[in-house]
């Protein structure tokens, strides 16, 4: 199949569609239906470039002889004759003076046919409706089979398509639904909306013809190529999809009928599209296939079949519906992975709970309508007068006319355990974790501790209570949690967004090129992948208000001495070190040790070393840290050193808190030298905090420190 029809057709319908304003999809359906040797029909008032538009398409095709393509064109009203149409009887065959086709002569009743709709490779009839039954009758045959009866001899018509125009749909009942029928395209066709096209066409000179140039030409199609191009269109096929979309409309058109109304019925709007309509259908969608460079029907060409199933102005719009419907439900599938993420921000949002949210109790309806707080550990309690074993307390119940006693006891189908008022609470409370109760009966008749019971409830995440944590562990933790557990879901979800923003972008390529079909109808057949995509931007959106449940852009945290760093980023202040686990107390790597205008941390192991060995020892320690903070540590100088000895109690009690190595009263290496380089600065850190100078060979303790200002 060739390859350049698509770009030829494209430039040809460029060519037709100049000067006409806002008439694009009549020009390329109406040259489609020509190329596939169909009937147009065009609905609209006097005066909006119907019979122009015909006179465009006639201007597409290159005739085989010098006398160009034949154009015919009337308008038809009640009194319009056959001869006005089909051409005048001729005399000479009337009166036996013509031979026949055997060379005799024989009176015989024949028209003159030359320059007349017999004869036209182009034909329009405006106002067709008004026809007498006549020319319709004789118009069915042409249409239907391309053959004109002339007497005894019947003719060839070279017709490619037949356009007709009216401001009226054809009347009920009145014999025209046949012919009406073989109109394959059904198209209004209006006046000018826009302004800026309005003048502009007013504008043009009144009486310009249209011309083209030696390079337009070019591109005009010859019978001949008509013929090639019918024989390969015939090859063309119906994709699966297309089928299933052809399957949808016909079946959304019978349910439609199905569910019509008697009175609409009777008004003749049953959706009626019989098997000869949709061979012609089929046939209009291979020509675009393969006016399109293909060899099979995409859904792109399927949208054409809007402007073929319609046969009533109040069908029209339920013709675009079904279309748009069918196309949507069949367009292009998509994979998308929305699954896994809402699983994954299901296990996000309870991380969010369990490491963000204090514990909060947990409520469970009950039978009776009221909510109640479940045991932990059920067990046998001295209730009233009975013995019993409850599962679940609520303090909500109110025994009515009795100010002074409330709350239920229920078993574990969620059900009251207490049959009357001698069951109930003179007081309840609930603590965190616990909840504790009076035995009203008890407490009444006895007055003792037995009247009195705590159980512990069972507790759940979720609640609005944010955990307390310094500014500066909130900001440093939400970072971390947010880039740990937050940003992958969020990259995974900008990812899959991405890429089925490409998959579109890729798959409509060739939908964007139908040179015929309405480009709207893209949002349909991308619709499945516009709905994924969409999915996926709410699940970013409920991603975030989980993010927003924990983070905090108002905080301005600084670094104070004591605070302490842990190995994944996350500072605690010297206070929260008590709420630290275990695991986390291993973690520290450092302690903030200076934070005035200089922010520094101090490793949390020292080293005995000679002076030369400094940099190895801050290479040593920079392998037990994570990567992010691996770089940076040294040695300090004599100042710095000063300064750590200043806040060596604060220093020392964070580090003895997490197991680390204090500060005491040993020589401490600094990274100064004399002035001629001969001896290294050390410092003894006890009450003399005195500084020094030694030769460089003694083995001196060595600390570690880092740059702490960003976290």
């Amino acid at each position: 199949m060739a390859t350049n029809k698509h770009d030829r057709i494209e430039k040809l319908l460029e060519v037709l569609g100049s000067g006409l304003y806002e008439k694009e999809t009549a020009v390329k359906l109406g040259l489609l239906t020509a190329l596939a040797g169909e009937s147009m029909f065009m609905l609209g008032a006097p005066g909006c470039a119907k019979s122009m538009i015909t006179r465009r398409i006639k201007e597409a095709f290159k005739a085989d002889d010098k006398d160009g393509v034949k154009y015919f064109e009337t308008l038809l009203n009640q009194f319009t004759t056959p001869e006005e149409v089909f051409g005048n009887i001729s005399l000479k065959a009337l009166n036996g003076e013509l031979p026949d086709e055997n060379g005799n002569k024989k009176e015989e009743y024949r028209r003159l046919t030359d320059k007349m709709l017999p004869e036209a490779d182009i034909a329009f009839l405006d106002e067709i409706w008004k026809a007498s039954p006549a020319i319709l009758n004789t118009l069915l045959t042409i249409v239907n089979e391309r053959k004109f009866h002339n007497g005894s001899k019947v003719m060839n018509v070279p017709l490619k398509a037949l356009f007709a125009a009216s401001n009226e749909l054809p009347a009920k009942g009145k014999g025209l639904e046949a012919l009406y029928d073989r109109f394959i395209f059904r198209l209004p066709v209006d006046f000018i909306k826009n302004e800026d096209d309005f003048f502009e066409m007013i504008d043009q000179p009144a009486h310009e013809e249209f011309k083209l140039n030696d390079e337009d030409k070019k591109l005009l199609i010859s019978n001949t190529e008509l013929k090639e191009w019918s024989k390969e269109i015939d090859k063309v096929t119906l994709s699966k999809v297309s089928k299933q979309v052809i399957s949808a409309i016909r079946k959304e058109m019978t349910l439609l009928n199905d569910a019509m109304s008697d009175e609409d019925k009777k008004n003749g709007e049953l959706f009626e599209v019989g098997d000869r309509r949709w061979k012609k259908i089929a046939h209009i969608l291979k020509t675009s296939a393969f006016l399109n460079d293909r060899n099979e029907v995409d859904l792109m060409d399927c949208s054409l079949i809007e402007n073929c199933i319609w046969g009533t102005e109040k069908q029209q719009k339920k013709a675009k519906e079904i279309v748009e419907k069918c196309l949507k439900e069949n367009g292009i599938p998509c994979d998308s992975a929305i699954e896994d993420i809402q699983e994954q921000i299901e296990e996000f949002t309870a991380k969010v709970d369990e490491e963000w949210f204090e514990l909060t109790p947990k409520l469970y309806d009950m039978s009776d309508g009221h909510k109640a707080y479940k045991f932990v550990n059920p067990k046998q309690v001295s209730f009233a007068d009975h013995s019993v074993l409850p599962a679940y307390i609520s303090g909500d119940f109110n025994w009515p006319n009795y100010a002074d006693r409330h709350g239920m006891l229920y078993d574990t189908n969620k059900n009251k355990l207490g049959p009357n008022y001698n069951f109930s609470f003179s007081e309840f409370k609930v603590s965190k974790d616990s909840v504790t109760w009076t035995d009203w009966w008890r407490n009444y008749h006895y007055g003792n501790s037995d009247a009195i019971h705590t159980f512990k409830i069972e507790m759940c995440h979720g609640g609005d209570e944010l955990k307390e944590f310094s500014d500066i562990a909130h900001s440093t933790l939400q970072k971390k949690f947010t880039k740990d557990s937050y940003t992958p879901i969020s990259n995974y979800i900008k990812t899959e967004i991405d890429k089925l923003k490409e998959q579109k972008e890729k798959d409509a390529i060739p939908f964007k090129a139908n040179l015929f079909a309405d480009q709207n109808y893209n949002t349909s057949i991308t619709s499945k992948i516009d709905d994924s995509i969409k999915d996926l931007e709410d699940k970013q959106v409920e991603l975030d208000k989980q993010k927003d449940r924990y983070y905090s852009d108002d905080l301005e945290p600084e670094l104070s001495v004591g605070d302490v760093i842990l190995n994944d980023g996350s500072i605690f202040t010297a206070k929260e070190i008590k709420n630290l686990f275990n695991e986390q107390k291993e973690n520290v790597i450092a302690v903030v040790c200076i934070a005035d205008e200089s922010k520094y941390a101090i490793g949390v192991n020292q080293y005995s070393k000679k002076w030369t060995e400094i940099k190895q020892c801050c290479v040593d320690y920079s392998t037990k840290v994570a990567d992010d903070y691996s770089k940076g540590w040294i040695v300090p100088k004599i100042e710095l050193l000063q300064k750590i000895w200043e806040n060596r109690d604060a220093i020392n009690k964070s580090l003895k808190a997490v197991n680390g190595e204090t500060l005491d009263g040993k020589e401490y290496w600094s990274y100064s030298e004399t002035e001629d380089k001969s001896a290294a600065m050390y410092m003894t850190f006890d009450d003399r905090g005195h500084q020094d100078h030694t030769t460089k060979d003694h083995e001196y303790t060595i600390c570690v420190i880092r740059d702490w200002r960003k976290f």
